[in-house]
């Protein structure tokens, strides 16, 4: 138990250390309208901002990466044993409540940090010195105690839907790999990664219309002209809601 928690809590901040730069970029896309593509907003950041701008906004995802995975897979064995008597090879739709309940619960520690982490990460043109303290003292200062819960509920949201997506479609493929007879025992780490890196990407692209407004939301009240562009986005987002015009349509990547 304890080596799988630390085994989780590495691989984890590999995970991060690995993939921010492409989630600010990932933040700066969904939140502006001055980039042209992926390319283009990679390019603007390195050049007018510096490479370590990419970086901006990892530290608090960081440090709750321990939280997060005693959270996440705590909750996920838990439940999965109260739902399923079979835990080597569990009905499909018991890892989807497991995992939905996992992600339900580990929300409540991402919100605050993906709060603090897309403020600092479309915060590069306004202080490039600012830091995840002054972000929480300036939330506090400007929006109260209540600010830091701003983006919880569509947060909570995402993580349970991708979540038991996530679990559901890993069982799913491990199970298949397996056949009619082989162990799981038996399988290849290859076979692990597959499918960990299908259920990632599948996962993900059910999920990210949500990931979408949820960036909007949650830097909606900054300061600056990052906070007066994203109030503009998301007021034009949720206009199209009324109109009969699916929210996710204004959330595409330009």
């Amino acid at each position: 138990m304890t080596e799988g928690y630390i085994a989780g809590s590495v691989a984890g901040a590999a995970g991060l250390v690995v993939g921010h730069p492409f989630d600010t970029i990932k933040v700066r896309l969904q939140t502006s309208q001055v980039y042209n593509g992926f390319s283009h907003c990679c390019r603007k950041i390195i050049v007018d901002e510096g490479a370590r701008t990419l970086y901006k906004g990892m530290l608090a995802p960081l440090a709750g990466v321990s939280a997060m995975n005693a959270v996440f897979f705590g909750a996920y064995t838990g439940v999965l044993q109260y739902v399923d008597t079979d835990m080597e090879t569990p009905k499909i739709s018991s890892t989807f409540i497991a995992g939905t309940v996992s992600g339900l619960l580990a929300g409540f520690i991402s919100g605050p940090t993906e709060l603090i982490k897309c403020r600092l990460q479309v915060s590069g043109t306004l202080d490039k010195k600012r830091g995840n303290i002054d972000v929480i003292r300036h939330i506090l200062k400007t929006e109260g105690i209540g600010g830091m819960r701003r983006g919880l509920g569509i947060t909570v949201s995402r993580e349970l839907v991708s979540c038991g997506f996530y679990f559901a479609t890993y069982e799913w493929m491990i199970q298949w790999f397996r056949g009619p007879h082989k162990r799981i025992d038996e399988l290849t780490p290859i076979h692990m990664i597959f499918a960990g890196g299908i259920s990632g990407m599948l996962s993900w692209g059910i999920n990210y219309p949500i990931d979408v407004v949820k960036s909007r939301i949650q830097i909606d009240g900054m300061d600056g002209p990052e906070g007066t562009r994203a109030r503009m986005i998301v007021s034009k987002s949720m206009k199209a809601t009324t109109g009969g015009v699916d929210c996710t349509e204004e959330c595409q990547l330009r």
